[in-house]
């Protein structure tokens, strides 16, 4: 993908952590191997700096959200950082979602625009609901064949009244806005979580405890 400033913060995500303790870059990317050991995962490693990329990641892979990325550490005064630079197809399509279903809405209206009556329309039918009349009462001959009652004029508006409110419903941009919503709201949710998920992912995985650590140095200090 693309390298864009400031846009690109949609799909990528950018951090470090700091190694403790110090590790050197064959160190730590010795431990990341679980992470990168899966199927359909291929990586690079080209002195301080790891390139990944997955395809197809499987739901349970820690950085299925991230299927590319870099790593590399840094080493300075006795201390290391580990800095990633990452990228989420998956936030920028959840990103692209709304804006799709918001063109769809859009084009809804469009289309309910041009099949709505035309102002002459609209006006001889407002001059025939005035000059309607109430419909008149069946005479007796009618009435012994059984025949149905006229429509009044409340049923009649009722029935008209109804059948607006399905033709309207055939071209609702509401579902639109619906899913439109929901995907935005996914794509702000995950923008948050999954960045930091992954910087827990990292910090476990690379960082010992620090009990175990102050065992280790103590160890060696006897030796």
């Amino acid at each position: 993908m693309p390298k864009l400033p400031y846009i690109d913060r949609i799909w990528r995500a950018r951090g470090s952590i700091e190694l403790i303790p110090p590790r050197t870059s064959q160190s730590a990317f010795a431990r990341l191997d679980g992470l990168l050991d899966d199927g359909g995962t291929s990586h690079e490693v080209h002195g301080d700096t790891l390139h990944y990329v997955k395809d197809n990641p499987a739901a349970q892979d820690k950085l299925a959200t991230f299927s590319r990325g870099t790593l590399r550490v840094e080493e300075s005064a006795g201390r290391a950082r580990l800095h990633y630079e990452l990228t989420s197809p998956a936030l920028l399509l959840c990103f692209l979602a709304p804006l799709l279903f918001l063109a769809i809405a859009q084009a809804t209206i469009f289309i309910s625009e041009l099949e709505g009556p035309s102002t002459e329309e609209a006006s001889e039918t407002e001059k025939d609901k005035e000059e309607e009349e109430e419909a008149r009462p069946l005479n007796v001959i009618d009435q012994m064949l059984g025949a149905p009652q006229p429509e009044t004029l409340e049923e009649k508006k009722q029935r008209m009244e109804e059948e607006g409110e399905e033709e309207e419903g055939r071209h609702s941009p509401t579902p639109a806005y619906v899913f439109a919503g929901l995907f935005f709201a996914l794509y702000l949710v995950g923008r948050v979580l999954e960045p930091w998920l992954v910087r827990r992912t990292f910090r476990q995985t690379l960082n010992e405890p620090r009990e175990q650590s102050h065992l280790e140095s103590a160890a060696q200090a006897d030796s």
